[in-house]
């Protein structure tokens, strides 16, 4: 099953949310219904911009290793935390 790392952004909400799920459109979904705690009384979201992998377990790692790095969450700078990668494919 393909994972995905995505961003989202709200105009009620001055940073974009970095997340990662196996079903993109029904975690949109789970975020504007306010079922998730870091983005509840923020929204309306909308994806800005994800990226796909082969598995979840690649996007969840790579949005562990974004996260720890505290780098402004852009497309531009996880392209380049990707490509930056050792091995591009992780696992």
């Amino acid at each position: 099953m393909k994972g995905y790392l995505y961003i989202l952004k709200s105009p009620n909400c001055k940073r974009p949310y970095l997340g990662s799920f196996s079903n993109l459109e029904n975690r949109i979904i789970e975020h504007n219904k306010g079922t998730t705690k870091s983005t509840k009384n923020k929204g309306p979201w909308n994806i800005d911009y994800y990226f796909e992998f082969d598995n979840l377990q690649k996007a969840k790692k790579i949005e562990t290793i974004i996260k720890n790095k505290k780098i402004k969450i852009t497309k531009e700078n996880i392209k380049k935390i990707i490509e930056s990668l050792p091995n591009k494919t992780l696992l």
